[in-house]
């Protein structure tokens, strides 16, 4: 395995060292133009924290060049070493944008742009479709979150921080980083036990969810992560396995300065402490990015510190006027994560800060060491169709001392994406079409052991007798095919389909209680229409049909209720068909945009969990449930300097049939889902740099078992943000300060569903409070 790693670390540095080499050799400054400005708002005021895109106005044949900057506390923005040419300029704060502008600049030329915001609806395109599509034409519910609001004072340590105030989606930072990464996300469907499940995730173009539909999003450096997008509903029709909702995590490029060094130092409670040094830099035809960080925590229950290590590199080369290469290389390393393990309801309300005592006494946990990388390459065919193709590998060793056995896993996999785009007109109708094929592959070489207790309490268990040995290997393949028609300028028609095929083997080492190798083979058709409706200029009807299809995971097919090696060949895929109905758009005169979805689904042989007295996790299908929903969000802008926004979010998630050898849980609700949730947040940046930000959330009491007897109690919890932007020479200055839980509320970060023994919960901590700085310097 050591050998494998160092191959592919190998292979990932050398494809990089490749991309900057190929830069063009001439100096980032010769020649070149610049542009820059101030950005205020509609009554004069100057903006921070303003986005400024320089688009190349298109030329048949090529693809067009983005360059990007960020106004700083003055408002202020600059676009150096731009190349001679004609650009398409404009300014976007979320919620405002300004008129587009068309530039022409001469080589060595200074040109000054300066720009005003007003209120924009429906402005923004999103990519997660696999085509770029206007979010006025897309009949699903998006949302989308900004890299300022991905940064600004936050820690940038967990993925619940930029997805909390997203409606339907539901995101829970366990700080339990070694049980699964430490979050948990699911969209509109009840919260997975571990991890993440029934949700694809993309990362640069490249998937973190791999073959059997797994995610573990320990590669997600948000300190890297620019913009992410999320479809909050089925999406197989476009990703395959697991897609009943998809976050897409797209890395920026800082192309303020040729080169921008930017640390950022952290410090908190609980032993809390991040660093971060961020590299970007580049000329006119290539950018990169470079990321580092380390986390540490002592946790604040007994037995949860963790040490996590990122780095992530993202370069993007312009091969010639019409193609392009993105090369990606991420990595991850937790040496070992402490595990404190859930506590029954008396000791997560009056003793929160205990671990479990048999977590605590064998030293419970999980090392782990992931990478992954890919390259993309894409190329403007003519002047109306693209081909992208995207092939990547990953690798994950993990080693855990879990629920009184110990685990050592060895995973590899591979795989490549294709879309080929396109667009015509027939007459008075418009056309766009998306085709491609998706294959992916995995390995896993899987032992699992007996737990021996350590000698002294809290020392390291040991491997016992080995109880599972065998290799687990699957192989998809999923073409699809879209094609979206406009038969008028305010109506939008989109129809889909997709086929996946998908092949598990196992392959059993251990052959003394006889041979488990044994393998299935699962597939599906995946079918989706949708359409909107422009029923003014500012607001638009969505609607669509919609399918996800959800395969068990080698981790549910191989956990046996026997403890037998091989697959339960009892456990099947659990589909989900969705209707849902939407509306979004703009009202003027408040100010206020808005979106409102409601849905309707069926899911057949939902992947539902029990735990044996062992409090070991497997896996079974549910006869039928009925999930149904309605989600709100609203965003008002009084100004560019003040900013609310509020989500709502309801669930009804039933079991229709469900009967078990001894119960019959049929009519109940399903456990794991709020069926209320409420977030509200404001960000208000004053003239002289100070920026705040005050969130409030709000879950409803929900039931943690399928019996509806044991409920996870009802919370309110309030963060505070603060920041100050300030410049100082050539340098951005950003000291913050984060209060997570102000009025010290005793909740729990996350609860799992029928667990064995009352042991349900997952304390959150208390009061925290954390500081940080900011710099960002470079050469102009």
């Amino acid at each position: 395995m050591i050998n494998s790693r160092m191959t592919f670390g190998h292979t990932a540095l050398a494809l990089v060292v490749l991309l900057v080499i190929g830069a063009p050799t001439h100096a980032a400054g010769q020649g070149a133009a610049s542009v820059s400005g101030t950005i205020a708002d509609e009554s004069g005021g100057v903006l921070p924290g303003v986005t400024v895109t320089a688009i190349t106005t298109s030329i048949a044949g090529e693809i067009p060049r983005v360059r990007t900057a960020m106004s700083g506390a003055q408002g202020r923005y600059e676009l150096p070493n731009l190349p001679a040419g004609s650009y398409r300029m404009r300014a976007v704060l979320p919620g405002f944008s300004s008129d587009e502008v068309t530039v022409a600049v001469a080589a060595g030329s200074s040109v000054v742009i300066d720009m005003a915001l007003t209120i924009a609806p429906l402005a923004e395109t999103v990519t997660v479709t696999r085509t770029d599509q206007d979010l006025a034409s897309v009949p699903s519910s998006i949302s989308l979150v900004q890299r300022d609001q991905i940064e600004y004072a936050q820690r940038r340590s967990s993925l619940d921080e930029a997805l909390r105030g997203i409606p339907g989606l539901f995101v829970q930072n366990r700080r339990n980083y070694g049980l699964s990464g430490g979050v948990g996300i699911s969209v509109r469907a009840p919260q997975p036990r571990f991890g993440l499940r029934g949700l694809a995730i993309i990362q640069d173009g490249i998937p973190i969810t791999t073959a059997d539909g797994t995610t573990e999003p320990g590669n997600v450096d948000l300190g890297s992560v620019g913009r992410i997008e999320v479809i909050r509903g089925p999406s197989s029709v476009l990703y395959g396995n697991s897609a009943g909702g998809v976050i897409n995590l797209d890395t920026t490029f800082d192309t303020s300065r040729p080169l921008t060094i930017t640390p950022d130092i952290q410090f908190g409670s609980h032993g809390y402490n991040r660093q971060q040094l961020r590299v970007d830099g580049g000329n006119a035809g290539t950018q990169f990015m470079a990321s580092a960080s380390r986390f540490e925590t002592d946790g604040f229950r007994q037995n949860s510190a963790a040490e996590i290590t990122q780095a992530n590199v993202v370069v993007r080369r312009a091969v010639s006027a019409s193609t392009e290469m993105r090369g990606v290389f991420n990595l991850m390393d937790a040496p070992f994560s402490e595990s404190p393990s859930f506590l029954n309801e008396s000791d997560a309300r009056n003793r929160p800060t205990l671990a479990r005592d048999v977590a605590l006494a064998r030293h419970w946990g999980e090392g782990t060491t992931q990478g992954q990388g890919g390259l993309t390459v894409q190329r403007l065919v003519g002047d109306a169709q693209l081909f992208r193709a995207t092939g990547w590998g990953m690798w994950r060793n993990l080693d855990a001392i879990g629920v009184f056995q110990n685990i050592e896993l060895a995973r590899k996999g591979f795989g490549f994406r294709s879309e080929y785009l396109g667009s015509a007109q027939t007459g008075s109708v418009g056309m766009e079409w998306a085709a491609g094929i998706d294959f992916s592959s995995q390995n896993d070489d899987r032992q699992e052991f007996g737990q021996v207790p350590p000698s002294t309490s809290g020392g390291n268990s040991t491997n016992g007798s080995l109880q599972v040995d065998q290799t687990e290997d699957v192989r998809s393949v999923g073409p699809f095919a879209q094609l979206s028609l406009s038969p008028h300028d305010r109506v939008r028609v989109t129809a889909g389909v997709r086929w996946d095929y998908y092949d598990f083997r196992a392959g059993d080492r251990k052959l003394d209680d006889g041979d488990q190798s044994g393998d299935r083979t699962m597939s599906a058709v995946s079918p989706s229409v949708g359409v909107t409706f422009a029923v003014a200029p500012a607001a638009n009807i969505f609607a669509n049909v919609a399918t996800a299809y959800e395969t068990p995971t080698t981790v549910e097919l191989s956990n046996t209720p026997t403890g037998e090696g091989g697959f339960n060949q009892d456990l099947d895929p659990q589909n989900l068909r969705s209707l849902e109905v939407g509306v979004r758009g703009l009202i003027a005169p408040a100010r206020v945009r808005y979106e409102v979805a409601a849905y309707v689904s069926t899911v057949d042989n939902a992947l539902v969990t029990f735990q044996n007295p062992l409090s070991q996790d497997f896996f079974r299908n549910a006869g039928k449930s009925s999930r149904d929903g309605i989600e709100l969000s609203l965003d008002w802008v009084p100004n560019a300097s003040f900013s609310t926004r509020f989500a709502y979010t309801y669930q009804n998630f039933t079991f229709e049939r469900f009967v078990t050898e001894s119960s019959d849980f049929s009519g109940n609700i399903e456990p794991g889902a709020p069926p209320h949730r409420i977030f509200t947040g404001m960000n208000y940046t004053a003239p002289f740099g100070l920026r705040s930000g005050a969130t409030l959330r709000w879950v409803d009491a929900y039931t943690l078992n399928n019996a509806n007897t044991v409920f996870n109690w009802a919370h309110t919890v309030a963060d505070l943000r603060f920041g100050f932007d300030r410049t100082w020479g050539a340098a951005n200055i950003r000291p913050f300060l984060g209060i997570d839980n102000v009025f010290d509320t005793r909740y729990n970060s996350s609860a799992i569903t029928n667990a064995f023994g009352g042991r349900y919960y997952e304390p959150s901590p208390g009061r925290e409070v954390y500081v940080g700085l900011t710099i960002g310097a470079g050469i102009r």
